[in-house]
């Protein structure tokens, strides 16, 4: 039955992923011409002409604006996710969510399942189209810009290649705060449905900023109480701060994934007990 639940639900989801897939797609397109006319104009040996400045005038313009709607559609499936998730758990939809024969365990697991699956796919397709989108001015740019920028790439690989295991552990580190934000938001979520009968949506937003602002400050102080003495460590070498009384940079990082490995255990606890005995839909 899990299964099922999860295929219904990624489903349900796609009716408004798939447009969104459409859009991004067509603004790589879109953006990929910009930035070839872009290189052809910043790249021309001719002299600076009224057509050549209106032109790269006209490119810069849409390379800005295609790159902040590129970055603006990982806010907007973010947003469209927990959309869905709050017309699944609380409107008139989840009349039939809640009479589907499935815990709330398993109806909480299909939707965060289904949103880890559709956010791998936005992701992989935001990728694509950054490569389309920059693809335009590396064929038309000329020969030394494209050097510089596999340079670029080439000393940012064997950075990360001196020192796997720290940039293993950042990734590791990105990903369990991510699984810890989903679970916090749809606990607040669904906290501020089951406190209230009226505007509860507005009072679920309202709730998701207090929660997000308690546990964000809670983590800055476990992030910044070792970042500190790791700073002054590394400022003033064998200074009073370094060696043993010095935490190094890995070091903070373990204990941020511990603590929000520690949250997500709770927000989990909490969304299994609100959704199993106090949400009030609408």
């Amino acid at each position: 039955m899990f299964i099922k639940l999860f295929k219904y639900d990624f489903r349900s989801i796609s009716r408004w992923f798939v447009p969104l897939m459409i859009g991004i797609g067509g603004a790589a397109v879109i953006g990929f011409f910009n930035t070839l006319i872009l290189g052809l104009a910043d790249g021309s040996d001719e002299g600076q002409t009224y057509s050549k400045e209106v032109m790269t005038a006209a490119s810069t313009g849409g390379v800005a604006i295609i790159a902040v709607v590129l970055t603006i559609a990982a806010t907007a499936a973010a947003l469209l996710l927990f959309v869905k998730f709050y017309k699944t758990m609380v409107t008139d939809e989840a009349y039939l969510t809640f009479t589907l024969p499935v815990t709330a365990g398993q109806l909480i697991g299909a939707k965060f399942l289904s949103a880890v699956v559709w956010s791998l796919i936005v992701g992989c397709a935001l990728c694509a189209a950054w490569c389309v989108f920059f693809s335009g001015v590396m064929i038309t740019a000329g020969e030394s810009f494209r050097e510089g920028i596999f340079l670029m790439v080439k000393e940012l690989l064997e950075e990360i290649g001196d020192d796997i295991g720290s940039f293993l552990l950042l990734i590791l580190y990105a990903l369990i705060r991510a699984v810890r934000a989903w679970f916090q938001i749809t606990c607040a979520i669904l906290f501020g449905a089951s406190i209230v009968r009226r505007n509860k949506a507005l009072v679920a937003v309202l709730m998701v900023l207090a929660v997000n602002f308690a546990v964000n400050t809670i983590l800055s102080l476990f992030g910044v109480s070792g970042l500190i003495p790791a700073f002054f460590g590394m400022m003033l070498g064998d200074g009073l701060f370094a060696g043993d009384a010095a935490y190094e940079f890995n070091t903070v990082l373990w204990i941020l994934i511990a603590v929000n490995a520690v949250l997500i255990a709770a927000f989990w606890l909490w969304n299994w007990w609100i959704a199993k005995k106090s949400v009030n839909i609408e």
